[in-house]
């Protein structure tokens, strides 16, 4: 049995899970949340995937400031709380998938210590969330799993929020709306997982 210190982990995780998180509220994750919609409605922000190893459970992902691996109390403590619960759902990939898995986690992990994409630009050396999933997970002939599709940054009236105009004004990028990408709320409803636990409920 793999266990953990943490009270909320002890649902029997496996390799290769994705964790969708609803992340502490910052400027970044709250211009993600008003774009992005996620399964049963929940406005995930940010997704890792779960790699174990030795008994030990981390997560995988791409995060402010680099992709790195961690231990997954760390993963579960930083997301919002509903009376003290991690808001994090487990997506366990359909079974005609668990043969990629291993490849996928060695694929994540070449990415350890790569910059944080801020711009969400496909042509840099630079790694959001759901790219890193992305990237990672492909199928035998090489082919992504999941599907890109095209991004916006724009609120459920088609308005640019003054968030997102004022995030890439930073950087001085221009807006990739339109150009095809990944984010963690379409990833949750993918079917090509299935979501088989919340830590919240």
């Amino acid at each position: 049995m793999v266990c953990t210190a943490n009270v909320f982990a002890q649902f029997s995780l496996k390799s290769g899970d994705l964790l969708f998180q609803a992340g502490k509220s910052t400027t970044l994750s709250d211009a993600v949340a008003q774009v992005t919609s996620g399964a049963d409605s929940v406005n995930y922000t940010h997704v890792g995937i779960v790699s174990i190893e030795n008994d030990k459970i981390f997560v995988i992902e791409a995060t402010t400031p680099k992709v790195r691996k961690v231990i997954i109390d760390t993963f579960l403590n930083d997301a919002r709380k509903i009376d003290g619960k991690p808001i994090v759902a487990v997506g366990r990939l359909q079974s005609k998938y668990f043969d990629i898995i291993p490849q996928a986690i060695k694929n994540a992990e070449a990415y350890l210590g790569k910059p944080y994409d801020y711009v969400y630009s496909p042509d840099n050396d630079e790694y959001y969330c759901s790219e890193l999933v992305y990237l990672a997970f492909r199928n035998k002939k090489g082919k992504p799993v999941f599907k890109a599709k095209k991004m916006t940054f724009c609120d459920d009236k088609g308005n640019m929020t003054a968030e997102w105009i004022r995030h890439f004004a930073k950087y001085n990028a221009p807006v990739p709306e339109g150009r095809k990408g990944t984010n963690p709320g379409d990833m949750s409803k993918s079917k090509e997982i299935t979501i088989i636990y919340r830590y919240f409920n």
